[in-house]
């Protein structure tokens, strides 16, 4: 079987050729199942930040249509804040007739 050193060298660089593709697939398998596990993650973030985007899309529609009530809501308090100031006034010019 092994009568020359050339039997033997073949014999070994068949081992380390064997070796070498074995480590090298094992390698890959690994690569695979960390690249498997990255893909999960990714989608699971993205699961997360389409949450996140739908939130932030009904607080913006939420101030949107609050924003539409806030002028005549302002205008209103500040009449509001005028009758109360003339209705002061009125008090105080009584007050002084008497």
């Amino acid at each position: 079987m092994l009568e020359t050193s050339k039997d033997v060298f073949w014999l070994v660089l068949s081992l380390v050729i064997l070796l070498s593709g074995l480590g090298i697939s094992w390698g890959i398998f690994y690569a695979v199942l960390m690249l498997r596990d990255v893909k999960k993650i990714t989608k699971s973030l993205r699961k997360k930040m389409d949450l996140v985007d739908q939130i932030l899309e009904i607080i913006k529609k939420k101030v949107e249509t609050s924003a539409a009530y806030l002028p005549p809501l302002i205008e209103g308090a500040s009449k509001l804040a005028e009758h109360f100031r003339e209705m002061k006034k009125d008090k105080k010019k009584k007050g002084k007739k008497k």
